[in-house]
């Protein structure tokens, strides 16, 4: 048992602290949001609800450690034709809370599929980020019936090995867990187009990297098998960055195209990884041109 232990940070004042910085980053959110925890079989996830109450239902997953909070550009793109959903992924240092290990790919389908069904989604239109987007092609491949269709933004492994450069920059993080290797060797690394507003979500990340415990195993990001992904039955958007740094986008655009069926891949000019904070009506435009295509091949 971990002592003096809080939400799976340090303590309670290592809590507050990522709290505090947690709202500095929800500062840069010009839409009206809402907050609800919702009790699963593996922890309480916290989901920032915003948009249009009557609008289509879009399930948002971030990249690893960046929390829900890092969607502020491209929700505020969105909030007239969309009710989103921004989820904290259990298994991470935000502000959802994980209780038991997430060991296998079908726990986070368990824990995924509980926040559906509370939030009444019956088929998820689902985005992803990263790690977030394993998640969402996980998800996609062992539940599909509740999957209508998803778009995956420089999704982490899955198909594309990440390459050694962000490992080594990964494990400085780790090893030598100063304001130097994770803010400015990794988090600024991870983007192109750099601006002040990003300076809070690097804050946030370093927070939460320098004040979490890890308690409960997760699952890592992985790849997944080339016959898996052949059988993959929804309609999957990918998009990278011109200037991604964790693999080559051009290999990744070949993979995709490659493994993936039902599959169209965008580049995003001018961004490294962190396409949602760097060009975030580019992505809110490939959104818009996802979703609503789909309800017009709906109302035919």
């Amino acid at each position: 048992m971990m002592a003096d232990t809080y939400k799976g940070f340090k303590s309670k004042e290592a809590f507050m602290k990522y709290t505090e910085i947690y709202g500095r980053v929800m500062n840069h959110w010009t839409v009206k949001t809402e907050s609800s925890n919702i009790v699963t079989s593996f922890g309480d996830v916290h989901v920032i609800n915003a948009g249009h109450h009557d609008g289509r239902p879009l399930v948002f997953f971030h990249a690893f450690g960046f929390s829900a909070a890092m969607w502020y550009g491209v929700a505020d793109y969105l909030k007239d034709h969309y009710r989103l959903y921004f989820i904290d992924v259990l298994g991470e240092f935000n502000m959802s809370n994980t209780k038991d290990h997430l060991n296998e790919r079908e726990d986070y389908i368990e824990w995924i599929t509980e926040v559906l069904d509370a939030l009444g989604i019956d088929q998820a239109d689902m985005i992803g980020h990263s790690n977030g987007g394993w998640h969402v092609l996980n998800y996609a491949l062992l539940k599909p019936e509740r999957v209508n269709e998803i778009l995956l933004l420089a999704p982490a492994a899955s198909m594309k090995r990440m390459n050694l450069s962000f490992y080594m920059r990964l494990a400085l993080t780790n090893l030598f867990p100063n304001r130097q290797n994770i803010v400015s060797s990794f988090c600024r690394w991870l983007t192109h187009e750099r601006k002040p507003e990003q300076e809070d979500l690097f804050e946030l990340y370093y927070i939460g990297q320098t004040r979490v415990v890890w308690e409960y195993v997760m699952t890592p990001p992985k790849m997944f098998k080339n016959e898996e992904l052949s059988q993959l039955s929804v309609p999957v958007t990918v998009a990278v960055g011109e200037n991604e740094v964790i693999y080559k986008p051009s290999k990744l655009k070949k993979a995709a195209q490659e493994k993936l069926p039902q599959c169209s891949v965008s580049m995003i000019n001018k961004a490294a990884h962190m396409i949602p904070i760097e060009a975030p009506e580019e992505i809110a435009n490939l959104i818009q041109s996802i979703f609503s295509h789909n309800d017009r091949e709906k109302s035919v």
